[in-house]
């Protein structure tokens, strides 16, 4: 069955005319169409004015008015933590009466709280939090998103962390990628000897996750605290060896080195980059490393912004997405991550559209598929109950959402 959408007021197409990425001014240009329609199946057939739309009603066509809404690509929030089991809302009632993450995570919190939780989950608690969020994520506008494991820190319960993503990619309505982030933090039994634990990640767990063949990705968080450089680039250099993309968490706490050894290494993406200097940007946007910004956690913590005005300015590649986790940023809404963006990092609504769709996918490898409505495509299509696209940050904290299609499949 075909979908033709007619009359649409704003059809945003964030078409880079066949580019995988919109990079300086080119972030503030939409493609957006007015009085628009679009046809599709599983993938974009065609995309014109609604005048010419009757040329493609037929009986085998579903005609959908969209007078007085708004069609854009499917969010892709290509940094999320949505598998997890247990809560830290005491840790986020703690940090509001000043204690910091940094802190609480010296103590044996932060991720360790987790980390116990899911070793004591089974799989199927662990898919039903992960299917709720997606969900809801879904009916807000995001039709793919990447989910990583990093909170199991040994061998079985990190693969059942995987086992659980694996189960939502086959069985839920929203595109899932998975990410092996093993070295997300160095469990307790092995405080005093975090190299035996970066052995244990190499020798035993990346050959299982290998095996298992839910992860996409390997990242590392490389951070003050969590993971040296020297420590991150041997895990990803093994990883890359087990045929996994490299992704890293950078900057976030402090500077050392995290980013720079990103670029080195051929990182697909950096995540997070509160604190990069123009040194690290300019080496990301050199080495073709997408800049994924998560505003949501530097707005939890009470962190700096990263500086989206510089990176886009010089050229980088600048994505967006939740960090959805439970402790440090509990929001599956990408909605909310636009506000966020224009309000706090100065992007504009076209900027911040453009980064959590197209660069999105380009920070998953997926821009040649998803991220853009341009013939040929998959038709991930989001239909929004305004008439401009710049109703959805203007009227903020409300779901926009009229409409979600998946593939084709009305799924919302």
């Amino acid at each position: 069955m075909k979908t033709l959408l007619m009359n649409i007021d704003s059809l945003v197409t964030v078409s880079a005319d066949g580019s995988l990425s919109k990079t300086g001014p080119s972030m503030r240009d939409v493609g957006e169409l007015t009085n628009a329609a679009m046809l599709f199946d599983e993938r974009i057939l065609w995309i014109g004015p609604s005048s010419e739309a009757k040329l493609h009603v037929s009986a085998e066509v579903e005609v959908v008015d969209c007078s007085g809404k708004t069609v854009m690509p499917g969010f892709v929030d290509s940094h999320t933590h949505m598998v997890f089991a247990g809560s830290r809302s005491g840790e986020f009632a703690r940090r509001l009466a000043g204690a910091s993450y940094a802190e609480i995570a010296a103590e044996g919190g932060g991720i360790l709280t987790t980390m116990r939780a899911v070793r004591e989950a089974d799989v199927e608690s662990l898919v039903d939090v992960g299917d709720a969020l997606l969900t809801s994520a879904l009916q807000h506008g995001t039709t793919t998103a990447e989910i990583k494991s990093g909170y199991g820190l040994d061998v079985e319960s990190e693969l059942r962390l995987l086992d659980a993503i694996g189960q939502l990619q086959f069985g839920h309505e929203a595109r899932v990628v998975g990410t092996f982030l093993g070295a997300h933090a160095v469990p307790p039994e092995y405080k005093h000897d975090p190299e035996a634990y970066v052995n244990l990640v190499i020798n035993e767990m990346l050959p299982r996750v290998r095996e298992q063949g839910t992860a996409s990705f390997c990242d590392v968080f490389v951070d003050a605290g969590f993971f040296t450089e020297a420590q991150g680039e041997r895990i990803l250099n093994a990883a890359r060896e087990h045929g996994l993309r490299l992704k890293i968490h950078a900057d976030e706490i402090a500077l050392v080195g995290a980013s720079t050894m990103a670029a080195r290494v051929g990182c697909i993406s950096a995540d997070h980059l509160e604190h990069s200097t123009i040194e690290e940007i300019k080496a990301l946007r050199d080495a073709g490393v997408v800049c994924t910004l998560l505003p949501g956690t530097a707005y939890t913590l009470r962190l700096p912004y990263p500086d989206a005005r510089t990176m886009i300015d010089e050229g980088a590649v600048v994505a967006l997405a939740t960090d959805c986790n439970p402790g440090s940023c509990f929001t599956e809404n990408m909605q909310t991550i636009l506000s966020l963006s224009c309000i706090n990092m100065g992007m504009s609504i076209e900027e911040a559209i453009v980064a959590s769709t197209l660069h999105g996918a380009a920070a998953l490898g997926l821009a040649n598929d998803l991220g853009s409505l341009e013939v040929g495509k998959f038709a991930d299509v989001v239909v929004y109950d305004v008439p401009s696209y710049k109703e959805i940050v203007y009227h903020f904290s409300v779901n926009h959402v009229w409409g979600v299609w998946v593939g084709g499949v009305e799924v919302s």
